[in-house]
């Protein structure tokens, strides 16, 4: 699921995980090396904008970590 995102000047685009619909990622577009490229909340240069499928791979993989937080069934009782 995404969602279009207006914060000041900038477009972003929150990707949500599937499996965890209420955890995402803001992800905008900005031009660098010649091409326009996908550039994550964090300032992570994702992938050239070419490379739809590599990009959400790699998102992926930056929300594996919270999703996993997520889906721990014990994570109330270490608390």
């Amino acid at each position: 699921m995404t969602q279009l995102r207006m914060t000041g000047p900038r477009r972003l685009l929150r990707v949500y995980s599937k499996c965890t619909p209420t955890i995402g990622e803001s992800v905008s577009v900005a031009w660098g090396n010649g091409t326009w490229w996908y550039q994550s909340s964090t300032g992570l240069w994702l992938t050239p904008c070419r490379d739809v499928e590599l990009a959400a791979d790699k998102l992926a993989i930056l929300l594996t970590p919270w999703v996993s937080a997520a889906f721990d069934l014990l994570r109330d009782e270490r608390l």
